[in-house]
């Protein structure tokens, strides 16, 4: 869906109920015209209007001959006359139907009916859009829930996109709405009715659609070269953009071009690439350094600055998840205690923003150890031998980190294990020759 409201950036373009006279005084709305156009073969039960959008609507129906519920799109009736139209929304049926992805919408049939209007079929997902998942008050942005289940559903979109590549489409119109959360952890990418061919040439209609000069996608997600509008300059990175797009606003609760004051701005943020540092937009909500660099990277505004391929990002996505994403953060002020010395603790921290200074009390003077910033880690002692806190470590300015508590470790290496053992005999050793080292200085 390319056409957008000139002031109302977050809306789907919708028809307005409207009327005009017919006969005298009698009135029939644009929506009793368009319930003449719903197609009604014999097997299918329509049902109530799930959505619309520019060029068509999808209805609940009931496949009497499978005995099973289906969603059923169909074109607009006055549409069907455009080859440009046409063409494309059976091509958009054609190329789901050959996607066969675990997440990818399947499509069962397509069809025209009685009255001319072509429609097709698809599984029927019971459940919620990203955007209505992400909107869920229970997943505020910097939640562990948020992050951690929200980035295992885009690896899933993902491998869906990157299937897509495989076969020669872009989507080009990734975005909270077009991808579906089951009930039952299921994920769905829908929508492929702006998708390009890049590898093989459709019917001249559909090839019209596809090559069409002009914005393609949705303003607020689109990569620049989607704004600018040139077919030629969109390929398999343009969508890695609209991946960065979505794990933008994962983290942050906004779009890569923040909120647009109307269509006109948009464009202009979007044409120019105007993408506001995660960072900024994150003001207050901690972000792992590691996950503002992949997000930003997936949102450069030139495409060479952009991650290659799909697999590459969800490759970084991946290792991130593996690497602790879903441990708990802690935020502190500047000239807080974080651990003190002599003090028994159970929790290991990892800096993710912020500086800290290690120190220890020698002869009632305070001895500087060492400053320590984004990426380092403290405390792994205690969690080791259960032994008093060797040095203080107080926050220099605001420091957000990731807390490993005992049990978290336990379950990583497990207690019982050969590699629980190992990290334990390393650790006494480290710490009698450290005190090796500092018996040595007191004597001298």
């Amino acid at each position: 869906m390319s056409a957008r409201n000139q002031d109302d950036v977050e809306s789907v373009p919708v028809y307005v109920i409207e009327s005009i006279p017919v006969h005298g005084d009698h009135r029939v709305s644009l929506e009793e015209r368009e319930r003449e156009a719903i197609p009604t073969p014999a097997h299918l039960r329509l049902g109530p209007e799930l959505g619309h959008g520019a060029m068509g609507h999808v209805h609940s129906a009931l496949d009497r001959n499978l005995l099973r519920h289906v969603a059923l799109k169909r074109l607009d009736k006055h549409h069907v006359s455009v080859d440009m139209y046409r063409d494309g929304f059976i091509a958009e049926a054609q190329i789901t139907g050959q996607l066969e992805h675990p997440n990818i919408v399947p499509v069962h049939e397509l069809a025209v009916g009685d009255n001319g209007v072509p429609y097709f079929t698809m599984k029927l997902v019971r459940g919620a859009d990203f955007k209505q998942w992400l909107a869920n008050p229970e997943r505020p942005p910097g939640s562990v829930a948020r992050l951690e289940q929200g980035l295992e559903i885009i690896i899933k979109i993902c491998d869906a996109v990157a299937y897509a590549h495989h076969r020669g489409v872009i989507h080009r119109d990734l975005k909270p709405e077009n991808i579906m959360v089951g009930d039952f952890g299921q994920v769905y990418l829908m929508d492929f009715g702006l998708a390009r061919l890049m590898k093989t040439k459709p019917a001249s209609g559909a090839r019209a659609q596809m090559e069409a000069h002009g914005p393609v996608g949705t303003v607020t997600y689109m990569a620049p070269e989607q704004a600018l509008g040139d077919p030629d300059e969109m390929d398999e990175r343009s969508d890695v953009f609209g991946l960065g797009a979505l794990l933008y606003e994962l983290v942050s609760g906004q779009t890569p071009y923040g909120r647009p004051r109307n269509m006109n701005d948009a464009f202009f943020r979007a044409t120019g690439g105007k993408v506001i540092p995660l960072k900024t937009a994150c003001a207050g909500v901690p972000v792992p350094l590691r996950l503002e660099e992949i997000v930003m990277k997936a949102v450069a505004p030139a495409k060479s600055d952009r991650y290659q391929s799909v697999v590459e990002l969800q490759k970084d996505l991946r290792d991130l998840l593996r690497g602790g994403i879903h441990l708990p953060t802690e935020t502190f002020a500047p000239g807080s205690m974080i651990i003190r010395e002599g003090d028994r603790g159970d929790k290991a921290y990892m800096i993710t923003q912020g500086t800290c200074c290690a120190y220890r009390v020698v002869d009632g003077q305070r001895e500087t150890l060492t400053t320590m910033s984004v990426g380092e880690v403290f405390g792994e002692m205690a969690l080791l031998l259960d032994e008093p806190r060797a040095a203080s470590v107080e926050a220099v300015d605001r420091v957000t980190v990731l807390v490993l508590d005992k049990k978290t470790m336990n379950e990583g290496i497990g207690v019982n294990a050969w590699t629980s053992a190992l990290v334990r005999a390393m650790a006494h050793r480290f710490r009698n020759l450290e005190q090796q080292v500092r018996d040595s200085g007191m004597r001298r």
